[in-house]
């Protein structure tokens, strides 16, 4: 317990950072950008991984993370050509933005996913094997080193005039945010398991599958359905997936086969 504690104190204020800039960048930029610059944390992944030695870099591994850009780029491109846009019609719903702002917000979104790379990467290379750590504590612990830490931010903010602090206004706002909290915790903790199990490369990419999930998920609830242009790109997300996982679980057998050779010599 002591030793988790030590570890989530370590990682808390990069885990904050990282989760502050991929939510603040959404106040600046739109969602299609971030979706796009996010992605780039498998980028950041494989380049950090393969400094600390964590992550062991291959043409075939740069190859998958390149398709899975190319897929979320084009994915996310069709909602960047109807979000960004000069006139209203073509901006939609959303707000005119300034390019100082919308250049902030890609600012935030790429240092977010630096910050993830980073944070992958180094979770990994400290922890290592899966069962040295129950992920549920850990977090828990990160939450409340947050808490104990970084409340008076709140105030600081406030004086400065950077951002307004406010309780939420009605029970509609507190239940966004309890479902919010208990959601991320559940994707926080089955991330940095599956992190463990397989790889910071392999999850980071699999994340992109968020795309073509989305797909089906605007299909159920508001009856809308993509062109194929963006069917196209969600299925190079996930063939890029496929293929990142079967490059990462054949060097794992042939790493775990080497050892049983040098075992057997000895």
């Amino acid at each position: 317990m002591r030793e988790t504690f030590y570890l989530s104190l370590r990682f808390a204020l990069l885990w904050f950072a990282a989760n502050y800039m991929n939510s603040a960048c959404l106040h600046f930029t739109t969602v299609a950008s971030v979706t796009i610059l996010s992605s780039t944390s498998s980028i950041f992944t494989l380049i950090f991984g393969a400094l600390v030695g964590v992550e062991a870099f291959t043409w075939r591994k740069a190859l998958g993370v390149a398709a899975c850009l190319t897929g979320v780029i084009l994915t996310s491109g069709v909602d960047v050509s109807s979000s960004t846009g000069n006139d209203d019609e073509s901006r939609g719903s959303f707000p005119s933005k300034t390019r100082r702002e919308l250049a902030i917000g890609d600012a935030l979104a790429l240092a977010a996913a630096m910050l993830y790379g980073l944070y992958s990467v180094a979770l990994v290379k400290t922890v290592g094997d899966e069962s040295r750590i129950k992920m549920p504590v850990f977090f828990g612990f990160l939450g409340m080193i947050n808490v104990a830490v970084l409340w008076p931010g709140f105030f600081l903010l406030d004086f400065l005039g950077v951002e307004q602090f406010s309780l939420p206004p009605n029970a509609h706002i507190w239940s966004i945010i309890i479902v919010n909290a208990l959601s991320s915790l559940i994707s926080d903790v089955c991330w940095a398991y599956a992190m463990l199990y397989t790889s910071p490369l392999v999850v980071t990419v699999g994340l992109s599958l968020t795309i073509p999930l989305s797909l089906v998920g605007q299909m159920v609830l508001n009856e809308e359905f993509a062109s194929p242009l963006y069917w196209g790109g969600a299925a190079i997300v996930v063939v890029s997936f496929i293929f990142v996982n079967n490059e990462h679980a054949s060097k794992t057998v042939q790493q775990v086969e080497g050892e049983g050779e040098e075992n057997g010599e000895r």
